[in-house]
């Protein structure tokens, strides 16, 4: 026997056991790349959806198309930066309304809050209690329907999906206000963060849109 059919006799012993190893190890690479391609995916859209936001109106449907831009990322369709800003476009005509109603009753709950902290308010704890807990609601109900806005979604069909789906999936709520939680305590603990805060809250509302369609399924 040469030395060639040993080698290649050891190599077929060798086969079997060292497939797995190296599917293994491939299949690790594809995932470490995916995370890398999502996490900068995220970082462009947060720095996007944050300049987006600027005139405050706006950061609702900002919102919304950026988590339906990484929703876009995720199924594997087409994710450029130009299809971000036609998303931001659909979701203003639609959600503007939205942006709108929801900036104004935030505004008005947190001016009620302090007045309250303030003492200028009679009733004191109760009104900053009631206030906070009605601002916290509106948050959530906003960004449940950021969430739930798709192109050629009408903004009253995403308030009605966004709305019954607050009502009915707690665990959902509570994950979006945690995400809320978290992206304003690493901007207070760390202020540059706020240009990857707004990509981080899309991604938390995708998650959450994505697990209650599989719920719903």
């Amino acid at each position: 026997m040469s030395v060639s059919d040993v080698s290649t006799d050891r190599s077929n012993r060798r086969g079997p056991a060292a497939r797995p190893a190296q599917s293994g190890r491939a299949e690790r690479r594809v995932a470490v790349e995916r995370g890398l391609g999502l996490f900068s995916r995220m970082a462009l859209t947060g720095l996007v959806v944050g300049l987006l936001s600027l005139p405050v109106l706006t950061a609702l449907p900002a919102a919304a198309a950026g988590a339906n831009h990484l929703r876009r990322h995720v199924e594997g369709r087409e994710d450029g930066t130009r299809e971000l800003l036609r998303g931001f476009r659909a979701a203003v005509r639609d959600l503007w309304w939205v942006g709108l109603a929801a900036t104004a009753l935030l505004a008005l709950l947190t001016l009620d809050a302090l007045l309250a902290l303030g003492g200028s308010l009679p009733g004191g704890r109760p009104v900053l209690v009631i206030s906070v807990a009605l601002a916290a609601a509106v948050l959530v109900v906003g960004l449940r329907v950021a969430g739930a806005w798709r192109p050629g979604l009408s903004g009253v069909a995403a308030v009605r999906t966004g709305a019954r789906r607050a009502g009915g999936d707690v665990s959902g709520d509570l994950l979006v206000v945690v995400a809320a939680g978290v992206c304003a305590g690493l901007v207070w603990m760390l202020p540059v963060m706020v240009v990857l805060v707004p990509g981080l809250l899309a991604l938390a509302l995708t998650s959450v849109e994505r697990r209650a369609a599989r719920a719903a399924a």
